[in-house]
């Protein structure tokens, strides 16, 4: 065998073992036993199809550019992956496509690799887009003759968290002394299996502009061998009646730096650095909690919140965990005529002679008072039980003998709340004479006396005056 005849075996081998080693793909045999034609000269035709099978897994040993027929060898395969997209590029040598049907075409695909690809003396003279679909596979047909770069460039719907890495590959391809002119290649996808998991606390007070925190718990998916974690971010877009107050970050338990290990950013972005990313290997799970005011009701007092957590590119959804707020209306009126009083005094408290929520509170003209919020629950819980305590009676009215009221709010809108009327009774003066009474008599009797009085002293001046 001539010396070039060995050296072009040793360069199709070459790049068939590096094309298919790099993926760490799937396949029957070994590309370390390829072995080429003596030849390029023994290639036939002109084109030939790279069909690109997808599966989600860990990757297996290196394929040999042969279809898996075997079931037993496809049902080990794994989850085939529909949607993913692959661009395939032709490369070329100082311009010129690499022609394998040459052994200079061999020399040049030798000194290529995955790294120097994209730099000079390497380009690309021409590029396709395939798209895996329903059995994960996706074909390059027609592909004339050369070396390709294939790069996934969009997992589609699935949450891959470790991309296959850009390979080069032939058409032909070198296998067991024979050209493949259709090439099979298996690369594989570790999916982001993980579900973070979002839940809300009770406010620090049951009031509207309190603080109440969403905690994100993240866990860390594995990734593939060799891979880090490149990116990491939890997205949590805040209702419009949140406003953001702040954030903690920990992973595994240990608290991490604003600013050094993450920033904060929009409304709301929590973004690891590569400070904070480096921190991540080895770990299992990150949390974040994020303090929120509540600042309005809107048209239901009923506030969801839900993250999204991206780790290498792939998001994972969080549940959606909601608190719940209603207005209160206390509607104070005139006993026996409904009308309504202003200046009744009034405190609200968490349970009878419980922790005072918010008060004094005082009812205006129209004998209202209305409170904007009152936290009633989280989640399904929609209402909540509160007490009203009058402390003070409008001027003119009688405090009641019991001044609690129980109230159960409901969660709701600013134009829905639950509203409670209380009612005053009017103060007794003192008591008045009943006509035709005793008074009647008594005034009756004075008044009499007082004419006979007057009668009297009459009569007696005419006496007085006859007798002088």
């Amino acid at each position: 065998m001539s010396t070039r005849s060995l050296r072009l075996r040793k360069l199709a081998a070459g790049i068939g073992i590096a094309a298919l080693a790099a993926l760490g793909t799937m396949g029957v045999g070994s590309a370390a036993h390829a072995a080429a034609p003596a030849s390029p000269s023994n290639i036939t035709g002109t084109t030939g199809t790279l069909t690109i099978h997808k599966h989600a897994g860990d990757p297996g040993a290196a394929g040999n550019g042969t279809e898996i027929t075997d079931p037993a060898a496809v049902q080990q395969l794994g989850q085939a992956l529909s949607g993913v997209q692959f661009s395939v590029q032709r490369v070329a040598y100082n311009g010129t496509p690499i022609d394998l049907t040459t052994a200079a075409g061999w020399d040049q695909a030798a000194t290529a690799t995955p790294a120097n690809i994209t730099s000079a003396p390497f380009s690309f003279s021409s590029s396709t887009t395939v798209t895996t679909g329903a059995d994960g596979q996706a074909v390059a047909a027609n592909l004339p003759y050369g070396l390709y770069y294939v790069t996934e460039t969009n997992p589609g719907p699935n949450p891959i968290v470790s991309p296959v890495q850009p390979f080069l590959v032939s058409v032909p391809y070198p296998n067991q002394g024979t050209w493949l002119y259709d090439v099979h290649v298996y690369p594989k996808n570790k999916l982001n299996e993980t579900t973070p998991t979002k839940s809300v606390s009770a406010p620090d007070a049951p009031v509207l502009g309190s603080t109440v925190v969403w905690t994100v718990d993240a866990p860390l998916p594995a990734l593939a061998a060799g891979d880090t974690y490149r990116s990491f971010s939890i997205t949590d877009n805040l209702d419009a009646r949140l406003s953001y107050t702040g954030a903690t970050v920990s992973v595994d338990g240990t608290t991490l730096v604003e600013n050094t290990d993450y920033t904060v950013s929009g409304n709301v972005k929590i973004t690891f650095t590569s400070t904070g990313l480096s921190k991540l290997a080895g770990k299992t799970a990150v949390q974040a909690k994020i303090s929120t005011k509540v600042t309005s009701l809107g048209a239901d007092g009923q506030i969801t919140n839900t993250a999204v957590v991206n780790t290498n590119g792939s998001d994972r959804e969080t549940n959606t965990p909601q608190t719940n707020w209603g207005p209160l209306v206390i509607q104070k009126t005139d006993a026996a005529t409904s009308n309504a009083l202003s200046g009744a005094v009034f405190e609200v408290y968490d349970a009878k002679n419980g922790t005072l929520v918010t008060g004094p509170l005082t009812t205006d003209a129209t004998g209202k008072i209305s409170i904007d919020g009152l936290w009633v629950g989280n989640d399904s819980v929609t209402s909540r039980t509160y007490w009203v305590k009058e402390t003070q009676a409008p001027a003119g009215y009688v405090l009641p003998a019991d001044p609690w009221t129980q109230v159960t709010v409901n969660a709701g809108g600013t134009n829905a709340p639950t509203t409670v009327t209380l009612q005053n009774t009017q103060q007794t003066g003192p008591n008045l004479p009943l006509t035709g009474g005793a008074g009647s008599t008594l005034f009756t009797v004075i008044g009499g006396g007082l004419v006979v009085a007057g009668i009297g002293t009459i009569i007696a001046r005419r006496v007085r005056a006859k007798r002088s």
